[in-house]
């Protein structure tokens, strides 16, 4: 087989550069709580080796197969098998595959193509990778990028300059000029949009049929960037900015947690190029949103999304019963029962106020320690993306 060789070289390279990274990598240290142990087995160019991933060690062998694996992943493409093997980075996609498998493919460039219902960009791609899990296992896809060799192959799909912020919708922060504190913060960019494109739904709650939030409730966008989206009249509009004000409000009314920030990923879903100019606002539930599952089952390393500064959750241990209440709304494992106490993870609470609202004791509190908090969480975000 031609470049078998250099592939053998590269696969035994990238298997061996891990054995210390248990010693050294503190998000491995985090993720590895998570599965405890993994055996994956790979299969590259017909080429079969295998890694064990475990708290203080990671194994390998060459060139054999394992029994029961948890996850096998197979590569047929030689010069994408090197340039993955070599560490490189590119755009993709990723879909259902057979029996909870899926398939991740290269995005390799777009092209318009004519619908019934219009001209739409579409993606070119080229096979990658097919992943086939241990059904009995219940692994998620995002698993995957909690394995250190994925990791820049899935932040050069995320994107470097991504920025995110949940904005708490609690009513026990009050107040801020008259507003709401998501109402004020997502005022402030919807006044200054220079073009709004709504969603007529939600993907997440659609896709999953959501059956406990409004799935009408979708994602919004703005900035100049949006002008290149190439939308159908089936799937959304150019919306004015009472009606992505009015958006706003239902979906605080409807409990959705809102997430506003840079998501090049989201402008790569559409075919358009990100050049700054592209601000994402969101409205997660808990049990549909795929940001929600990208922070539940993916790498901490990912760092997509922040608390917004300045907003505390504390659990008053005197009135926390253990009740696990907390846990089942928290979207993101910010939650863990210790000794039958709620203990914030800090490592992972990005302060949506979930928690708060559902204890039936009172035990969660969350605060904001200064009202400019917002406003500086408004200049990080323009840190990021221009919407004007």
């Amino acid at each position: 087989m031609e470049n078998k060789g250099e592939i053998e070289s590269l696969f035994i390279k990238m298997m061996k550069d891990l054995e210390n990274i248990p010693q050294k990598d503190k998000f491995y240290q985090v993720d590895v709580k998570d599965f405890g142990l993994l055996k994956v087995q790979w299969k590259i160019c017909e080429i079969f080796g295998y890694q064990i991933f475990e708290k203080d060690n990671i194994s390998y062998k060459f060139g054999e197969k394992l029994d029961e694996p948890d996850i096998t992943l197979e590569i047929r493409d030689k010069k994408l098998a090197i340039e993955f093997l070599k560490g490189g980075a590119f755009k993709f996609t990723f879909a259902p595959g057979h029996k909870g498998g899926f398939k991740i493919y290269k995005t390799v460039g777009w092209k318009i193509v004519d619908t019934e219902k219009g001209k739409k960009r579409s993606r070119i791609t080229k096979p990658f990778l097919t992943a086939y899990f241990n059904e009995e296992k219940g692994y998620h896809p995002f698993i995957l990028s909690k394995l250190p060799m994925f990791r820049n192959l899935v932040k050069m799909a995320l994107g470097d300059d991504d920025y995110g912020v949940f904005v708490p919708i609690n009513q026990s922060l009050g107040t801020f000029e008259s507003q709401i504190m998501p109402v004020k913060v997502f005022k402030h960019f919807i006044d200054k949009a220079s073009n709004i494109v709504m969603l007529n739904n939600c993907p997440c709650r659609t896709i999953n049929d959501c059956q406990d939030h409004d799935k009408s409730l979708g994602c919004m966008y703005m900035g100049d960037d949006t002008l290149n989206i190439l939308i159908t009249e089936d799937k959304g509009h150019f919306a004015t900015k009472e009606e992505a004000l009015e958006r706003v409000k239902l979906a605080i009314d409807d409990g959705l947690i809102p997430l506003l920030g840079r998501a090049m990923d989201e402008a790569d879903g559409y075919g358009v190029e990100d050049t700054g100019h592209f601000l994402s606002m969101c409205f997660c539930c808990p049990c549909c949103c795929i940001d929600g599952k990208i922070l539940t089952y993916g790498s901490i390393s990912l760092n997509l999304f922040h608390r917004m500064e300045g907003v505390s959750v504390y659990v008053d241990e005197d009135l926390c019963v253990g009740c696990g209440e907390c846990l089942e709304v928290c979207v993101f494992k910010g939650m863990e029962i210790i000794d039958e106490i709620a203990k914030i993870n800090q490592e992972r609470c990005l302060g949506c106020g979930r928690c708060e609202s559902t204890c039936p004791n009172e035990a969660i509190s969350i605060k904001v320690d200064d009202p400019s908090r917002i406003d500086e969480s408004i200049n990080k975000i323009e840190s990021h993306v221009e919407v004007s």
